[in-house]
């Protein structure tokens, strides 16, 4: 199937998913090789395709599990320039909590299987203020039922 992915005038438009994938106070981010920043795993949404079954297509592909327990918690748009290029995201950011029971809870490193220059680390939320999170709407993402608290407060 097709990424909804096209260039307009000079900007990329991207319609993309993202996973904010947690454990017992912990978020799984991915780095790639050629970034200095971390994200939450995700991707681009196929035409037809809805935003849940995106991401639960992303996280399958990535990390190779199967999830249902996706929670919509934000949408956000964004327009930044990166290797020399603009662009203009519509993004929709998914909670997952992955339970003790989960293989990939006891993992330090997982690789990407989608994607071999990147890797996926846990981080506790108070070691994030040593790294760069992108996109930075990340910091501003507030709690609902599933989530009693901030889930990231300001960083900066």
């Amino acid at each position: 199937m097709q990424d909804v992915s096209v260039m307009i005038d000079n900007y990329k438009f991207n319609f993309r998913v993202c996973a904010l994938i947690e454990n017992n106070g912990r978020y799984l981010l991915e780095k790639s090789n050629n970034v200095d920043f971390l994200n939450m795993p995700g991707g681009r949404v196929h035409v037809g395709e809805s935003t849940l079954d995106a991401i639960k297509r992303e996280i399958k592909e990535e990390i190779g599990i199967t999830v249902d327990n996706c929670r919509l918690i934000k949408v956000a748009e964004q327009f930044f320039n990166f290797d020399n290029k603009n662009y203009h995201e519509l993004n929709f950011v998914y909670y997952v909590h992955l339970d003790d029971n989960n293989p990939l809870t006891k993992k330090k490193c997982i690789k990407n299987l989608d994607n071999k220059n990147e890797t996926m680390n846990w981080y506790k939320k108070d070691e994030l203020h040593n790294y760069k999170i992108l996109p930075e709407f990340i910091y501003d993402i507030k709690a609902d039922e599933y989530i009693s608290h901030h889930i990231f407060s300001k960083l900066k």
